[in-house]
């Protein structure tokens, strides 16, 4: 009988090899960024379902890396044959093994910047095995030596965490995103009768599922920072009010009591019983924080203007939001109890949407100039703005989990196709842009990344 799950037994077994934290050499620059060449080894076999199996693990692997733009894959089989454009082809007569330390000098000369080795396995109840090493090419030493099983069920989920495993090697990040999920708002049916509801699908395109039915406006999906856990705006009584949903029986709850309308919540990273959120009470929007359990709320700014879309730092001692108070739609920043308010941003336009990086280091914002949508970051006192991306409507940016990458709504037009909104992911450092795969017939809004 097969076991539907994955085990994970993350061991070193090579206790020769010095394995203390190297990383390929990898440095941020305004220029382009050269590919990282990896050479993967061992992904093939004379057994024909071991052979499928492991193909279908390396085309995974392949294709997270791939949208990255970081990495060069290059698959050998059997003798090593690197051909390098400008270089003459260095044959390698060695028969790479998990178990064998590789002719650096070799595949430094031939640019390989990093090796992947692996040796798969049947165990006796017919789940695959995995055992997998990565070198650093250049600095001659192990980056990671790991075992792998996993039912065939499971094998997607492990290619994912492998995934994980070869880019944090290579960039020094903290997580990769190909084990993450997505929270969004789908739409269908025609323009003047869109039925929205609120959806999750993984990382990689897959597992996409509706959490809600469509029969009332859905909006603004969080995450909570309780596991399980979901917030979401709801039209409820005639008004978008808060809900939370719990993700394993998708049960749904009222969240506070608010007499008005509630907009974009915000959970504390320290505290999640508390929320952030702007509400609309007797005629003006200001912003308040929210007791979950206690049901009672703070109010934070108490403004003539319109302030909104509020986001905690990372250690919850500060807030950014959106004022039009002085001088048009800015961002804000002040303490968490609404003193010290300080005005960010300076630039042309309307500012709006600010939303705080998990480092601290950054704000990203959504600045509308010249009839056109922008999506950019800048640090927390204003300074060093960077615009990453344009469209005809460009929205709702939110962080990936690690801090390196964005996700917000992108609408090319207002005619068409054109006018279906879609998921968009940019890299920071690099601006390197991809779609996010969710069902071509459905359009995408309100991002949300865990």
């Amino acid at each position: 009988m097969k076991i539907s799950k994955i085990i994970l037994f993350l061991v070193s077994f090579f206790i020769f090899v010095n394995q203390a934290g190297a990383t390929v050499s990898f440095s941020i620059k305004d220029e382009e960024i050269p590919r990282t060449k990896i050479l993967f080894f061992g992904f093939d076999s004379s057994d024909p379902r071991l052979k499928s199996d492991s193909f279908e693990i390396f085309e995974r692997i392949r294709k997270n890396l791939k949208t990255t733009d970081l990495f060069e894959i290059i698959k050998q089989s059997g003798q090593i044959d690197v051909a390098v454009p400008g270089k003459a082809p260095i044959v390698s007569q060695e028969n790479l093994s998990v178990e064998s330390v590789p002719n650096f000098d070799k595949y430094n000369k031939a640019g390989i910047g990093a090796l992947v080795i692996v040796q798969f396995n049947y165990d006796v109840s017919g789940n695959i095995e995995m055992r997998i090493r990565m070198w650093d090419v250049l600095d001659q030493r192990q980056l990671f030596g790991k075992f792998y099983t996993a039912s065939k069920d499971n094998q997607r989920k492990m290619a994912n965490l492998i995934s994980n495993e070869i880019y944090k090697a290579i960039t020094g990040e903290k997580s990769g995103n190909f084990t993450t999920q997505i929270a969004y708002v789908s739409e269908n049916g025609p323009v003047n009768k869109r039925v929205k509801k609120i959806a999750m699908i993984d990382f990689d395109g897959e597992n996409q599922r509706a959490l809600s039915d469509g029969r009332e406006l859905v909006l603004t999906p969080i995450f909570s920072k309780k596991p399980n856990e979901l917030f979401y705006l709801r039209y409820f009584e005639g008004k978008p009010q808060i809900f939370s949903m719990d993700l394993r029986n998708l049960r749904s709850k009222k969240v506070g009591g608010f007499r008005g309308t509630t907009f974009a919540p915000s959970v504390n990273p320290k505290d999640p019983n508390q929320l952030l959120l702007s509400a609309i009470v007797d005629g003006n929007s200001d912003i308040y924080e929210l007791d979950i359990d206690g049901n009672s709320a703070r109010r934070l700014t108490k403004s003539s203007a319109i302030d909104t879309t509020p986001s905690y730092s990372p250690d919850g001692k500060f807030i950014t939001f959106a004022s039009d108070r002085d001088s048009g739609q800015q961002i804000y920043v002040m303490d968490k109890d609404g003193s010290s308010v300080a005005q960010i941003s300076s630039g042309n336009g309307s500012y709006s949407k600010p939303m705080w990086s998990p480092d601290g280091k950054l704000i990203a914002f959504t600045r509308i100039k010249g009839g056109q949508f922008y999506i950019g970051v800048m640090a927390p006192n204003g300074k060093g703005e960077k615009l990453l991306t344009s469209s005809f409507l460009a929205e709702g940016a939110k962080w990936s989990p690690n801090g390196r990458y964005l996700i917000y709504s992108k609408k090319k037009g207002s005619y068409g196709r054109d006018s279906i909104p879609r998921l968009f992911i940019i890299d920071v450092i690099t601006g390197y842009e991809i779609e996010v795969p969710t069902p071509q017939n459905e359009g995408a809004t309100d991002p949300d990344w865990v």
